[in-house]
């Protein structure tokens, strides 16, 4: 029995020495805006409407009143968002506007059925959860609408699922808890945890207004792939794929994409070089090594705005019966493809 497991073990790490290894290319790609304002539009005004009211609490969905106050938005808003390519000003050429519908505190309860047999039976376990909405307008100064969005967030606070050391059996009990642990936490539900929540929807609604409206460089990942004991079949792969991976390390300035564009170009003649040493894609090493390069290939024509090539050397590697589930390079490419031939009709 030690043989065959000692044999097993011995033919999963040759296999392993053989396999590709994956490693991350980020590269600064320019992000085109989902939504195209006009190309006269450089300046904006924030306008913001606080609630003024107090945060609603609802218990098993009956509205109930507190003494607790929205927080006022203005500072997060201010503090928060961010548009690049655009600069404030009061006398702006769009306008976005923010209007806080409020924080909620939503006690509950949560009903399972759990164990076996004649211990089988419901539980019951009393939550809290806080949420908040605020609404998103853009728009120009003779007030068309241009984007207009409720964002949302619904946060878990906590849970009372225990009571005299055992789990609840009644609905009532567990209500009874909920409330009792949620009044003993006043004071975090008075502030902290609202404004907490509110910040975390006006980061994502930044997060959204510089993805449809900025113009911006972001990262993006390729996959590269380093052959295992490439020397030994003669492949001179794994030294520019290094190279390539050592640019992630470099800061966005005036001389990146000119470095960028060099160095790819030059990954590109060694890559395709080297994928003319193979000639049987059916032999079991060679065709690995083939697949490595098809991606690597690949990967740079991306890098360099190849699209059409980016997919076209994506998809010779279906042909190569080894890793269908590597998928990532043609997906982006596909992806990044449909957006630059959206931009150009």
């Amino acid at each position: 029995m030690n043989k065959i497991v000692l044999l097993l073990l011995l033919i999963s790490l040759n296999l392993s020495a053989q396999n590709a290894k994956n490693a991350g290319w980020y590269i600064q790609e320019y992000h085109y805006p989902e939504i195209q304002l006009p190309s006269e539009f450089k300046t904006y005004q924030i306008k913001v409407n606080p609630n003024t009211d107090n945060v609603i609490l609802l218990i098993n969905k009956e509205q109930k009143s507190t003494s607790f106050k929205n927080p006022d938005i203005t500072k997060s808003v201010n503090r928060l968002v961010d548009m690049p390519g655009f600069a404030l000003s009061e006398t702006p050429d769009f306008i976005i506007e923010f209007t806080d519908l409020g924080v909620k505190h939503i006690l509950s309860v949560e009903e399972k059925t759990q164990g076996y047999g004649s211990d089988r039976g419901k539980v019951y376990t009393g939550n809290v959860n806080v949420s908040s909405s605020i609404k998103l307008v853009v728009k120009d100064i003779n007030d068309t609408i241009l984007y207009d969005k409720v964002y949302k967030l619904n946060n878990h606070s906590e849970s009372a699922g225990v009571y005299n050391n055992a789990t609840i059996k009644s609905s009532d009990i567990a209500l009874s808890q909920i409330k009792k642990q949620y009044n003993a936490n006043v004071i975090e539900y008075r502030s902290n945890k609202n404004l907490n929540i509110s910040d975390n929807v006006i980061s994502s609604i930044s997060k959204s207004l510089k993805s449809s409206f900025s113009n911006y460089y972001e990262s993006k990942r390729i996959n590269l792939f380093l052959i295992k004991k490439e020397d030994k079949y003669g492949i001179q792969n794994n030294d520019q794929v290094e190279k390539l991976i050592a640019m992630n390390k470099l800061e966005f300035n005036d001389t990146y994409l000119d470095n960028l564009e060099k160095i790819a170009k030059e990954s590109l003649t060694i890559f395709e070089s080297e994928l003319e040493k193979i000639k049987d894609t059916t032999d079991k090493k060679q065709k690995k090594i083939y697949w490595s390069l098809l991606s690597n290939i690949s990967g740079v024509h991306y890098a360099l705005g190849d699209y059409d090539k980016a997919i076209e050397y994506a998809k010779m590697r279906e042909r190569i019966d080894y890793n269908p589930k590597w998928k990532y390079n043609l997906e982006i490419a596909e992806k990044r493809k449909e957006i630059i031939d959206q931009i150009k009709k």
